[in-house]
């Protein structure tokens, strides 16, 4: 469960079930977690909570499922006979027991509440309490009197051991009648007499406790037995093979006098030898107390803040110190990339016999002060003990190997994350697709109009009538000026240049005219209309001699021509200038409109218009014999054909 953010804690309340305290435990499984106990400071903005009252948070969902679940914060009531209101206890948590356990610490005289700063906590509880988590968000408290012989203390440390059925409780250190509680006066002579002769014998006698038959038990020690202290930390380290059980401690200071300088010291209790190694010794000016420590890999250990003598002084080396549990030394940085399995160091080895991955042959105290005890360290834990590493740092892509068991976290059945993932599968195949068709798509309308039409095995003409269409809408067409109003058409407007050059009245379209095949054809459009000259609308004085039996050709509709089967057939749109012609084609429209023509007429001395002289559109190659010589059904000697067509 990760909470290494920040969080909002008990949702703003005013009463301030959660301010800021010391001294507490926080109890927790892979699941959920609660605060318990330690000193508050008082302040306008809180009040006092109630004794019964404890702060839970739940970080995943296990158990019974739950429509409705989500994480967050809870209260819980504690039964009858417990209070909230004790501090400087001794707490630990047994994760694959869902438990948890605080040892002693002090209270108030009526067990009513305590603060930081009126330091009335200064009588020592005599009580274990355990907080059962099979229940997620029901937790089971229970409150038990410790034996006579079990003495209580302030700031000892407590270590779950996983041996037997359910695992061990070994309290370790701590002292009576911690000067903290007096730092107005200090210890009196009795008290500094009494702490001096009883808190010594918790290093050298620890206190067992066994979960399943919670019955307690006192073992002796031997070896470099560390002297009387308090507040200082703890990990726990086994052997690969379960062989030996070996206890870090680190820090701390003796309990009685406040300019007492930290302990830099680490020490190790290896189990179930019961032995005590002296694994470092470190200078004054690194110490420190009040710290917690965390095993964050097998070989790693990690003190968390602390203080010197003062709450003024820094601590050397920084607030987190990372402490090597294989080759005891003290190491400049962390790096969650670089880590080993656990070796049991030389120096213990060479106590308990073995080597680094196990094998202990020391594997009882030189006497057990009760056999019960032996036969529990003798018995094998069998249950799962969750691990997390390694872990991945900011940059890192690596992933965990560590226990991926089902939370449940999500509040989601179990069959959810495999119809998502189907889900999502689907959507992006879908896009993939339609990015693809998009893709061709536009593909298709950017295909370049100068790539020519590709026929396939059957409906070649339906795909030469598509490129035609295409022309049409994008106005594809010859670059090159032609005689006649030039047009600056896009394929969907159209605007032409106004001509210079006069238009033709009288230029007939013969019938029989052939447009040679060439390239794609275009067809234009002039916008200038003109009125076609006929015998009606011309004023002369002289008329024009003409057969009276030969009826005019009309410019306007000449006769339609006969088929031409042989001819191959042209497309009917965007006509263009024949390559075998010197001028452009023409069509009934050319001749309506005005198809542009340069011409000029002469007149005789006498004003008289005898024909109008033109350069006609028609070149000479495309008029026939028959024609050269017949105009109007009149036959014309050569020279004056010349004249009349203009050539």
């Amino acid at each position: 469960m990760s909470v290494i953010h920040n969080e909002t804690i008990a949702g703003g309340t005013a009463n301030n079930l959660a301010p800021n305290h010391r001294d507490g435990v926080m109890f927790s499984n892979q699941n959920e977690f609660y605060l318990y106990g330690g000193l508050s400071r008082l302040t306008k903005s809180s009040d006092t909570s109630p004794a019964n009252e404890v702060l839970g948070y739940e970080g995943y969902q296990y158990g019974a499922y739950r429509n409705n679940w989500g994480p967050g914060w809870h209260r819980e009531n504690l039964p009858t006979n417990l209070t909230r209101f004790i501090t400087n206890g001794a707490g630990v948590s047994a994760p694959s027991e869902n438990l948890g356990f605080y040892f002693s610490g002090m209270r108030a005289k009526d067990w009513g509440p305590i603060t930081y700063d009126q330091y009335n906590s200064n009588v020592t509880a005599d009580t274990l309490i355990t907080v059962d988590m099979s229940t997620m968000g029901d937790a089971s408290w229970t409150n038990a009197t410790l034996p006579p012989e079990i003495q209580g203390r302030s700031n000892a440390e407590l270590v779950w051991v996983p041996v037997s059925d359910s695992g061990v409780l070994v309290a370790i250190g701590g002292v009576i009648n911690p000067v903290q509680f007096w730092p107005n006066t200090g210890l009196n002579s009795r008290q500094t007499a009494e702490t001096k002769k009883v808190s010594p014998t918790f290093m050298e006698t620890v206190s067992v406790y066994d979960i399943k038959s919670q019955k307690w038990y006192l073992q002796n020690t031997t070896g470099d037995t560390p002297p009387q202290l308090t507040q200082f930390c703890s990990v726990l380290a086994s052997a690969s093979d379960g062989s030996s059980h070996n206890i870090y401690i680190y820090g701390g200071y003796n309990g009685i006098e406040l300019d007492n300088n930290p302990s830099d010291d680490v020490y190790i209790l290896s189990l179930p030898s019961f032995t005590w190694i002296k694994a470092h010794t470190g200078a004054t000016t690194h110490g420190r107390s009040g710290h917690r420590c965390i095993k964050v890999y097998p070989d790693q250990m990690l003190s968390l803040g602390g203080v010197r003598v003062g709450s003024t002084d820094c601590l050397e080396g920084g607030v987190i110190v990372n402490f090597n549990l294989n080759n005891l030394t003290f190491v400049d940085n962390y790096d969650p990339k670089k880590w080993s399995e656990y070796k049991v160091p030389d120096i213990v080895t060479a106590k308990i016999g073995g080597r680094s991955s196990g094998g202990a042959t020391t594997t009882a105290p030189s006497s057990w002060t009760n056999s019960s005890l032996a036969a529990i360290f003798a018995t094998k834990y069998t249950k799962t003990i969750k691990t997390y590493w390694p872990y991945n740092s900011s940059n890192s892509t690596s992933t965990s190997t560590a226990d991926t068991t089902d939370h449940k976290s999500s509040g989601l059945p179990k069959w959810a994350a495999a119809v998502i993932g189907v889900l999502v599968g689907l959507f992006v195949i879908g896009l993939l697709i339609f990015g693809w068709w998009f893709w061709r798509r536009r593909q298709r309308r950017q295909r370049p109009e100068s790539v020519p039409p590709t026929f396939g095995k059957t409906g070649g003409a339906r795909e030469a009538d598509s490129t035609e269409v295409s022309q049409l809408m994008y106005g594809s067409g010859p670059t090159s000026p032609i005689p006649g109003p030039q047009s600056t058409s896009t394929g969907l407007e159209s605007r032409a240049n106004e001509s210079s050059v006069q238009d033709s009245v009288l230029t007939s379209v013969s019938p029989r005219t052939v447009e040679s095949g060439g390239g794609t054809v275009y067809e234009m459009h002039d916008s200038s209309p003109i009125e076609l000259a006929t015998p009606f609308n011309v004023v002369s004085d002289t008329p024009a001699t003409s057969p009276a039996s030969t009826p005019m050709r009309s410019p306007v509709s000449p006769s339609t021509p006969e088929p031409d089967v042989t001819q191959a057939t042209r497309p009917g749109h965007y006509r263009s200038p024949s390559t075998a012609s010197s001028v452009p084609s023409l069509s009934i429209d050319n001749v309506i409109t005005g198809r542009q023509s340069y011409f000029q007429e002469s007149f005789d001395t006498n004003k008289n218009i005898s024909r109008a002289r033109h350069g006609s559109e028609i070149s000479e190659a495309s008029i026939s014999e028959e024609e050269k010589t017949q105009i109007r059904g009149e036959t014309i000697p050569e020279d004056e054909l010349y004249i009349r067509s203009g050539v």
